[in-house]
């Protein structure tokens, strides 16, 4: 044999290996990387009485791949009495009624962005994202093949003057804007939040270009401050909107169970290109009974209360210990900090002193796409105690008073 294994690989595999962030070489300490639901939210009696409930109600059928008096639909498209509670919530919450079959389950979000690129998007086919993003969704659009365009963003989200004269660019060069990527609400990595004239904008640049919007909403629940803005999906009369959520920010993260809503017509293009019999028939059954039980909002009310605790403790020891070397601006929701490091800061010596003691964050460039020389980080204060937050913010800015 001639060949090693790895010439035998796909040119998709030899395009780069699985994205995944390295283990670190020391213990974490303190460990603000992943964005993690705080596991004291974690309704595990409420999820373990369910689950006994749906096996000794539903026995067999539970445990099938879908359930015998709906039929193959739920092959593809998943639990139907679980997409018509998300659907009646989502019409409660924003106001378009979609239906059963204006949503999809997936496993994670991660997954519903996958199949809307694969479902959307052709080789060659511009896609526009912000200019940091979810690192998965931009591998997802490089692999089938789509030119990656980013667009500046700052604390009001999107700039969407900018995307307007990039489409403009696109469409001069005789090129397809097929998609539009965006997170408005509690932007990752930055926590920002698309302002409302920006949104209108947007929605005008969609009814004007005729593209497909993903509204990436995983984190739209987690509002702790301010006053909540209409979602895309919600301002949306074109049925080119697509909204993505996941049980496994605002629930749970072993759930990993997500969902794809929008008009059915959009939805049909994700359940062509779908190839793995679906989610979990039991997970997808305790969902719908936590949701038909009206046990999502009174916990999303306590969960919320705690991480408006820990943003406090988290932003208050920033500006303590941190305030002449970083800026970043105050969160509503969600679980991170975005810190622009000043250019005083030696920041490579730095974050390498911050690793050997066991401080851990996200780097910025993990979500840039763009030429940015700015240095950033991602700080997840969401899944470790108060006292840790606390304690290793304290340390991360003595050693940037060390490396100035």
């Amino acid at each position: 044999m001639d060949k090693t294994i790895e010439a035998l690989h796909s040119q998709l595999a030899q395009d780069g290996p699985p994205l995944f962030f390295p283990d670190p070489e020391v213990p974490a300490v303190f460990n603000f990387d992943q964005g993690l639901a705080a596991p004291e939210t974690f309704p595990r009696e409420d999820l373990l009485r369910i689950a006994r409930l749906v096996l000794d109600r539903d026995g067999a059928d539970a445990l099938d791949y879908f359930d015998p008096d709906t039929g193959y639909e739920e092959l593809v498209f998943g639990y139907r009495r679980l997409r018509e509670r998300l659907s009646e919530r989502i019409a409660a919450t924003q106001g378009p009624v979609l239906g059963a079959e204006g949503i999809i389950l997936a496993s994670g979000s991660v997954q519903g962005i996958a199949l809307a690129v694969n479902g959307f998007v052709n080789r060659g086919d511009v896609v526009f994202v912000e200019g940091a993003s979810f690192p998965y969704a931009l591998r997802y659009m490089d692999m089938a093949g789509a030119e990656v365009r980013a667009v500046p963003v700052d604390d009001q989200g999107m700039d969407t003057a900018v995307l307007e004269r990039m489409i403009a660019e696109a469409e001069s060069e005789g090129r397809t804007v097929k998609m539009v990527y965006t997170i408005p609400t509690f932007q990752t990595p930055t926590n920002s939040e698309m302002s409302l004239p920006r949104r209108k904008h947007l929605m005008d640049l969609l009814r004007r270009h005729d593209f497909i919007l993903v509204e990436d909403n995983v984190y739209g629940d987690l509002r702790f401050a301010g006053e909540p803005l209409p979602t895309l999906l919600s301002m949306d009369d074109t049925g080119r909107v697509i909204q993505c959520g996941s049980f496994s920010k605002i629930v749970a993260p072993a759930l990993r169970m997500g969902w794809m809503a929008g008009d059915p017509r959009a939805i049909a293009a994700l359940a062509a290109v779908r190839q793995d019999l679906g989610v979990s028939q039991w997970t997808a059954r305790i969902l719908a009974e936590f949701l038909s039980q009206g046990l999502l909002d009174p916990h999303l009310e306590r969960a919320n209360a705690v991480y408006r605790s820990k943003a406090r403790v988290a932003v208050d020891a920033v500006r303590e210990h941190c305030g002449d070397f970083v800026r970043f601006s105050e969160p509503q929701g969600s679980f991170y900090l975005w810190l622009e490091i000043d250019d005083r800061i030696d920041w490579e010596r730095a974050a390498t002193l911050a690793a050997k003691e066991g401080i851990f964050f996200r780097p910025g460039e993990r979500f840039t796409t763009g030429n940015d020389d700015r240095q950033f980080l991602r700080l997840a204060y969401s899944h470790v105690g108060e006292d840790v937050i606390a304690s290793g913010i304290a340390r991360l800015g003595q050693i940037l008073k060390e490396c100035a």
